[in-house]
């Protein structure tokens, strides 16, 4: 049988069909059965990753915020050494410039990533900012008239109340390779979801000594799609009213969802509703 246009066609379509099929049965697989972990976020935690309308197709879909503890008042978002061996990557124990090279050529591995949902990492958020806010009050009391005293107690105020209203509660946990591990040491699924990561390595300099170390990404987090059965609520959202005090705090549009995560790990919008003024 000779091939033809006719039949490239046909294979087309058939691999289209078997794509989209698999795809399909991936998603029933993960919305199957009883959730791993099930989540009440609000806007805090998700923001619009893309939005779309036409005539042709529309679409909501939504950015899940996350965000890394402070480290010595920095958000660096890195993984130690000893977390990245824990992840099966080979760390060197001597900072040679070979070993280092050897060490940052590494491919990314695939792994977990535990977040925790409005816990003891975002209070102690809340605490850090606190504390900010009354070392630069007691600066400024000593010192009234010193400028940048008043500046940087003025950011810490409106740091504290970004953390308070704004900021998101979801936070980086831990991470690992074993789902089994983790949940047995976060068991409360309403407040910790395991989601499946990316890591990758990189190193940097700290006091004129090299740092090995790496990060994560949660790449399902990047857009969850809204279904079309809330997409009109979603247009109509109340927004959060300006505050004179914190002019960039305001006309958020303001919601409450329920964020479940399947079989797959993989999070799906199951509740929308509208969030109160």
């Amino acid at each position: 049988m000779n091939w033809t246009n006719r039949h490239s066609g046909l294979a087309g379509f058939g691999l289209i069909a078997l794509v989209n099929a698999i795809v399909l049965l991936g998603v029933a697989w993960n919305h199957n059965g009883v959730a791993d972990s099930q989540l009440q976020l609000s806007e805090r935690e998700l923001g619009p990753a893309y939005s779309y309308a036409s005539s042709e197709n529309s679409g909501v879909a939504l950015q899940l915020e996350y965000r890394w503890p402070q480290d010595d008042g920095k958000y660096n978002g890195r993984l130690s050494s000893a977390k990245m061996q824990e992840l099966g990557f080979a760390v060197p124990t001597e900072r040679s410039v070979a070993n280092v090279r050897r060490y940052v050529r590494q491919l990314d591995r695939d792994g977990l990533v535990v977040l925790e949902f409005n816990g003891p990492l975002y209070q102690r958020e809340l605490q850090l900012a606190q504390g900010k806010l009354r070392s630069s009050a007691a600066d400024l009391a000593a010192l009234p008239a010193n400028k940048p005293l008043a500046e940087t107690h003025e950011n810490a105020r409106l740091a504290l109340h970004r953390e308070q209203v704004s900021a998101s509660r979801l936070l980086v946990a831990d991470v690992g390779l074993d789902q089994q591990v983790l949940r047995a040491r976060y068991p409360d699924r309403n407040r910790y979801a395991i989601v499946r990561g990316r890591f990758n390595v990189w190193s940097w300099h700290d006091d004129d000594s090299v740092q090995l170390g790496g990060s994560a990404q949660i790449p399902v987090a990047q857009s969850i799609n809204l279904p079309q059965r809330w997409h009109a609520l979603f247009n109509q959202l109340p927004s959060s009213q300006k505050v004179a005090e914190f002019p960039d705090e305001g006309s958020r549009n303001l919601f409450n969802v329920d964020l479940a995560f399947g079989q797959r790990l993989e999070p799906w919008i199951t509740q929308l509703q509208a969030g109160q003024p």
